[in-house]
């Protein structure tokens, strides 16, 4: 809050002089767009970095807006007068370095325009195949840059003149400026009203967007390149461009303290573990964790788990067709049945999610995953059990009653009756499928 007041007044204390010349610093411009290149660079390789941790398909539009912003700035670089060579520019004409700053702040913009919208329409939307989705959104990514520098190089002569001789005060005569900001504020007042700025990637991306509105204001005051308008806008343009950068810097160096963290309870859970373990309380038949055990197991995840603020998932599983197994194919067949129920189990999970058999035909498990996805990784998980389960023959089957839980207030006694519940639940509407437990804590249970 404090950096947007301290930006809104900056620029209005300086907007009566903003249109001041003043001298020219041979260093500064170049300074100036390298930072930037190298902070949206940055950025938009530490969002992917995200995106690929979580499958959120919203960081795509906000690594894509940044990559984009920075493929821009690249191309302005090489456009601006006197910046590689004496006399001229290496691509373009007279129009294209600023319609390239037309469209390098249009970029981190329509990145957090599409972000909001992603929120609004279908929030936390996560995709099981985050390479593909890389790739979709790579190819448009990189037509959208081509199109976009294109047009102001290759077809410069027919851009509308909106500099001239450093003056560009036309941008806002040809309300191109005018333009610019209402998709700014409208992208602000849409990104406020659908998430609260409820997180800190949210605060800050409405940082960034002010700074943004504010480098338009005092940069059209200034009317002209080296005013002091001018100079006010690249301070507020550099803002822009690094605030998610530091951010993330900031999430980075947490979470490294984190892992130290987490490292050193993972030693001494492993090391207490491994003396349960040896007191040879696995299953015999499938090796799977018994009741008591699995429940200690499950129990160190979630203790994990409230460190990293994570919530927890129980999936209880229920065989089906396996009393027609044991009673027409004999008990060896029914064992067979439970050892490959084990060994499906074990494909499909994660190394760090638990599993264990706590009855005849019924099989717990227990996962975590971030608050925002834990309803869609628990699901996913849930329709790879079936599925796999399923693809044993001999008309075997299972339910998956599915809970979600808050590990801060989980009790597994609890959690076990409501994941049995919804697992009836699923039985009820032809077996083999899963359903999840009406929890008031999340979104209104789903049959599948």
């Amino acid at each position: 809050m404090w950096i947007c007041v301290a930006i809104a007044l900056g620029t209005m204390l300086l907007i009566p002089v903003a249109g001041i010349p003043w001298p020219r610093f041979p260093a500064f411009l170049p300074a100036f767009q390298t930072a930037a290149m190298v902070a949206y660079f940055i950025t938009a390789y530490l969002i992917f970095g995200h995106y690929r941790a979580t499958g959120s398909v919203d960081l795509l539009y906000l690594s894509s807006g940044c990559l984009y912003t920075g493929g821009i700035l690249v191309a302005q670089f090489l456009a601006m007068p006197g910046m590689f060579l004496p006399q001229g520019r290496l691509i373009g004409g007279d129009q294209t370095a600023i319609w390239l700053w037309v469209f390098w702040h249009a970029g981190p913009t329509m990145g957090m325009l599409f972000y909001a919208v992603g929120e609004w329409r279908r929030p936390g939307l996560v995709v099981t195949d985050s390479e593909r989705m890389a790739r979709r959104f790579g190819v448009v990514l990189v037509l959208a840059l081509a199109a976009s520098i294109a047009a102001v190089t290759v077809f410069h002569h027919l851009l509308p003149v909106l500099e001239m001789n450093g003056d560009f005060s036309h941008t806002t005569t040809t309300e191109v400026a005018p333009a610019l900001q209402l998709m700014t504020a409208a992208t602000l007042v849409l990104l406020w009203r659908v998430t609260r700025f409820r997180t800190v990637l949210q605060v800050w991306l409405g940082v960034a967007l002010i700074a943004l509105l504010f480098d338009n204001v005092i940069t059209m005051a200034g009317g002209s390149r080296f005013s002091v308008g001018w100079y006010a806008g690249r301070f507020n343009a550099l803002v822009a461009a690094t605030v998610l950068l530091l951010i993330y810097l900031r999430e980075i160096n947490h979470v490294y303290l984190k892992t130290v963290e987490d490292a050193r309870l993972l030693a001494a859970s492993n090391a207490l573990l491994e003396v349960k373990v040896d007191q040879a309380r696995l299953d015999d038949l499938t090796g799977l964790p018994g009741r008591a055990l699995f429940l200690e197991l499950a129990e160190t995840l979630r203790a994990r788990s409230m460190l990293n603020g994570q919530a927890v998932a129980v999936l209880f599983i229920d065989l089906d067709g396996f009393k027609w197994v044991n009673d027409n194919m004999g008990h060896e067949r029914g064992d067979v049945v439970l050892v490959e129920v084990a060994e499906a189990l074990r494909t499909v999970l994660r190394d760090i999610d638990v599993a264990g058999r706590v009855g005849g035909d019924e099989f717990v498990v227990c996962l975590v995953a971030p608050a925002a996805v834990i309803k869609a990784t628990a699901t996913a998980v849930a329709g790879r059990i079936v599925n796999r389960v399923a693809a044993i023959g001999d008309g075997i089957g299972c339910s998956v009653g599915v809970t979600l839980c808050d590990a801060d207030s989980l009790e597994w006694d609890s959690a076990l009756r409501q994941a049995d519940e919804a697992m009836y639940r699923a039985k009820r509407h032809g077996k083999s499928r899963f359903a999840v437990y009406d929890h008031p804590s999340f979104d209104e249970a789903a049959l599948f």
